[in-house]
């Protein structure tokens, strides 16, 4: 593959994606919301993903994974989102709005796994199953889900802390993670920093940056003025790693800080093919949308499935770049094609 060819490929494909979601319901409405809606088929089931947003690389790529998995299995899935990570609000009224509708079954990516229980609670009450993808609920609240589909954050945590022990040596490493208090980006850390601590390395903070760019770059410009010696940033999502390498970029110190995203999004693969963003711990999340219609599918046919299914993750840096990409172009623009018809 010559280089650039992938990124192009993908990239028109998710404009391609974006247009046609566009075209039905796809661009934020007068309240912020953001959908992509068929309507069921008819005879069909009312099913929905409610997402944490439709705000990044990442989203969408989950977006595309569910339009991926309602074309293969026949169900029309509408996807709505808050316009932020933040806005819990927004998400529990949407879930609600489904349980009024009449929903037969909900794929969810919560925004808070505390705030949305009553909501959860009201889903059960009313026979509704909800397939959770990408963060799951605490253990002593996992009767009101089917099943978790996603990643095992701690595990992907330490395979970023593995990957940082067999490429460096000890050093200062800094960490800009979502939310306070999140417990994916808990998790994402965590895992990270039991693994380096354990030989040597020495994690000098952590700060939030509420997986946005832009407060990314705030927050890391603080980090480089605080602990000038810092030698490692990692960023618990890609979009705060990009905000992290402008901030580095500005200060003239991309030779000296390494940069190390985590989802594996478009924007984070250009950046680490053009070498700037040093690597992202990509996880699946088409994968995840995929297989949380899948199961969803199974539960409305009266099926069983596993309390907990993960997806995989791996590293991705300069050495397998292209050939990640070039996966991703195909789900992409399968999901594409599936949009527009």
């Amino acid at each position: 593959m010559k280089k650039g060819k992938g990124l192009l490929s993908m990239l028109t494909a998710s404009a391609l994606l974006m247009g046609v979601l566009a075209g039905c319901g796809g661009a934020p409405d007068a309240k912020g919301e953001a959908s992509a809606d068929g309507g069921p088929a008819e005879g069909g089931k009312n099913v929905s993903a409610i997402l944490m947003s439709l705000n990044s690389d990442y989203w969408h790529m989950i977006e595309s994974g569910v339009i991926n998995g309602g074309s293969d299995f026949g169900m029309d899935v509408t996807i709505t989102a808050p316009t932020n990570e933040a806005d819990v609000t927004g998400q529990i009224a949407m879930i609600e709005d489904q349980i009024t509708a009449g929903a037969n079954g909900l794929v969810l990516a919560p925004c808070d796994t505390k705030a949305v229980l009553p909501a959860l609670e009201k889903c059960k009450e009313s026979g509704i199953p909800v397939v959770l993808i990408d963060m799951d609920l605490d253990e002593e609240n996992r009767d009101l889900r089917a099943t978790f589909i996603g990643s095992s954050e701690y595990a992907a945590g330490e395979m970023v802390g593995q990957y940082i022990v067999d490429n460096f040596e000890p050093c200062k490493i800094a960490v800009i993670r979502g939310l306070a208090g999140l417990p994916s980006h808990d998790a994402r850390a965590g895992g990270m920093r039991d693994t380096v601590t354990a030989k040597g390395f020495e994690v000098v903070t952590e700060q939030p940056a509420d997986s946005e760019r832009g407060k990314a770059v705030n927050v890391a410009e603080n980090i480089m003025e605080s602990t000038p010696d810092v030698k490692i940033i990692y960023c618990t999502n890609d979009e705060m790693a990009l905000g992290a390498y402008q901030a580095v970029e500005g200060q003239q110190k991309t030779d000296e800080i390494f940069i190390i995203g985590f989802d594996g999004s478009p924007d984070a693969l250009k950046s680490i093919k053009d070498g700037k963003l040093g690597a992202s711990l990509a996880q699946k999340p088409i994968e995840m949308g995929f297989k949380g219609v899948e199961a969803l599918q199974t539960l409305l046919d009266g099926g069983t499935v596993d309390s907990t299914i993960y997806t995989s993750t791996q590293i991705v840096d300069a050495s397998n770049v292209e050939t990640f990409e070039a996966d991703l172009n195909a789900q992409m623009e399968k999901a594409a094609a599936a949009a527009k018809k």
